[in-house]
């Protein structure tokens, strides 16, 4: 009966330490995203001059915005592995094979 509340109380703690994980993510994400969305006039102004390539500016705006939606495609799966989200037809799969 211990051993079997050892390995319950085991999953728990690591339930726990998956979910801080998770959160920390989330706030690293919504403050960096913060910050680059504010800093993004700025850093177009430095590079705006009357020599500047236009397709460069143009460059460098798209970096900034691509980075919230492929960090934002990578929290998703974090969150899905944290949450044990599993698709339909994963679930169907396990149900065949078992």
């Amino acid at each position: 009966m211990n051993y079997s509340k050892n390995i319950k109380f085991e999953s728990a703690q690591k339930r726990v330490e998956a979910l801080k994980r998770f959160y920390k993510h989330v706030l690293v994400y919504g403050i960096v995203n913060f910050a680059l969305f504010i800093v993004r006039g700025q850093v177009l102004e430095f590079f705006i001059s009357e020599s500047t390539d236009k397709n460069f500016i143009e460059w460098i705006d798209w970096n900034i915005l691509i980075v919230p939606i492929f960090w934002g495609i990578g929290l998703l799966f974090h969150a899905a592995r944290t949450f044990k989200y599993k698709l339909k037809f994963i679930k169907n799969w396990e149900e065949n094979q078992l």
